[in-house]
């Protein structure tokens, strides 16, 4: 059956990328939340500032800052940029502000409404501006009003760039997406390419190729390149394996064909002694030709579990069962059967599978063949495709078999009747042989009830698929 395709979700490039962008936008939320949750950004004074700030109070009554504060002196160039000096806020009228330039009063503003209680004065850096209050006096004489002071200073800038980046989050969240997603990458794609090397050549194993690929030991991290380093060492202890089968394949074979073929001569030589017409000797005979058979059909059936890989090809699908069935159109005539092609693929020639060829064409003839032997009158033969799929169904009308033997039947030494079999010639390993050839090659067969009253054999073969 063909292979589910995967998702690209679920490839280990895409949850690199995935577990990234996730850590890396819950990283930015929290970036974004902390000025909302951290009081360092409007920072309450220790102690000691609290005392330095309360001094720099009495110091500035005393050099009459506050007097030409109130009297409206101008700043000088001094004074704005350099050190410690006071502002002035109305207590009546919130809104006069004295003693600041045009920059601070929105700044000022800002650090206003937050910070408004006398008992618990705060700072906050704004770029370059530092802002500390609010603190409470109370101006006797002739003006005798209270005022809300406040501490303006000024600060070391970062420099413009990086003050205009951290101003701008989306321009900041930009530039680690631009330098971040091309290292990913490079990280996501170095880590996938040694897995899919190892994926490609686990596919050509399980095709017989037990090549060894010396990539999967030099290339990837260390942890993929010991699983490589192993993968290589399964790769020839199975090809090792295979090879020492094949060897005694080899000889169980000749073992095998010694006996039988000293029975054989036997048989002549008994045959030559008491002629032709010998029941017993006839007996025999039919016997061991069904040994030599059964032989035949074993050691195709373990060569086929131990070579089904060897000598693959890809070749059009029509010509599965081209030469097939016209040799079967041709006994059905003969046999007067009622023989029906239904070819419902359009151009089969544009369509191709990848295998062995000579092993699919005789599992096909094998069915065919068995329809033949157990039909009445009537076979019936659609060719059809499905999905990414050739499927080849084989309608006969003969009596049929239980549904319980649907299965059965492609077990090795399984015979639906002793009797039959016997008059057929059966072994009980034909169709044993056309599921193994099937699924070696991704696909699958399966018998169940024709609508001709007979039996119904299907055949799906995944097709080649080129890119």
């Amino acid at each position: 059956m063909p292979f589910a395709k995967e998702s690209f979700f679920n490839t280990i490039s895409f949850r690199i990328f995935a577990f990234f962008w996730l850590t890396f936008s819950l990283l930015s939320i929290l970036i974004f939340s902390i000025p909302y949750f951290d009081s360092r950004i409007y920072s309450e004074l220790s102690e000691k500032e609290l005392s330095a700030y309360q001094q720099e109070i009495i110091t500035s009554i005393r050099h009459n800052q506050i007097a030409r504060i109130l009297a409206g002196v101008p700043l000088s160039h001094a004074e704005r940029f350099d050190g410690i000096r006071p502002v002035l806020v109305d207590d009546v009228d919130d809104s006069s502000i004295l003693g600041a330039t045009a920059t601070e009063i929105p700044l000022l503003t800002q650090f206003m409404f937050s910070s408004s209680d006398p008992t618990r004065p705060l700072k906050k850096v704004f770029g370059d501006v530092r802002i500390v209050g609010p603190f409470s006096i109370h101006l006797g004489g002739e003006a005798n009003k209270s005022y809300t002071l406040y501490f303006i200073d000024r600060v070391n800038a970062q420099k413009e760039i990086m003050s205009f980046v951290f101003a701008n989050p989306a321009l900041l969240v930009g530039l680690i997406i631009l330098v971040s997603t091309p290292l990913l990458w490079w990280l996501a794609r170095s880590i996938g390419k040694p897995i899919r090397n190892l994926q490609m050549s686990a596919k050509a194993v399980a095709l017989g190729d037990f090549k060894i690929n010396k990539d999967l030991e030099t290339k990837g991290s260390l942890e993929l390149r010991q699983v490589g380093q192993s993968f290589n060492q399964m790769t020839e202890s199975l090809e090792e394996l295979l090879s020492s089968q094949q060897v005694l394949l080899s000889s169980i074979s000749h073992e095998l064909r010694t006996p039988l073929t000293r029975l054989q001569l036997a048989l002549a030589l008994l045959r030559r002694r008491f002629g032709e017409d010998n029941t017993e000797i006839h007996r025999i005979e039919i016997e061991a030709r069904r040994l030599d058979k059964m032989i035949n059909d074993l050691l195709l059936l373990s060569r086929q579990q131990l070579h089904s890989h060897v000598s693959r090809e890809i070749f059009p699908i029509n010509e599965l069962w081209e030469e097939v069935l016209d040799d079967a159109i041709f006994e059905a005539k003969h046999r007067k059967l009622n023989f029906v092609v239904r070819q419902n693929i359009t151009q089969p020639a544009r369509y191709y599978v990848n295998g062995n060829k000579a092993l699919l064409v005789s599992a096909i003839e094998n069915i065919v063949r068995n329809a033949l032997k157990y039909t009445q009158s009537e076979i019936r033969v659609s060719i059809f495709l499905k999905r990414q799929e050739l499927m080849i169904v084989i309608d006969d009308n003969g009596h049929g078999l239980d549904e319980a033997e649907y299965e059965k039947i492609f077990q090795p030494f399984y015979r639906v009747d002793e009797t039959r079999t016997r008059e057929t010639g059966g072994t009980g390993l034909g169709l044993a042989i056309v599921a193994n050839v099937v699924k070696e090659h991704h696909g699958a067969v399966w018998a169940n009830a024709s609508q001709l009253g007979g039996l119904c054999v299907t055949l799906c073969i995944p097709l080649w698929i080129t890119s």
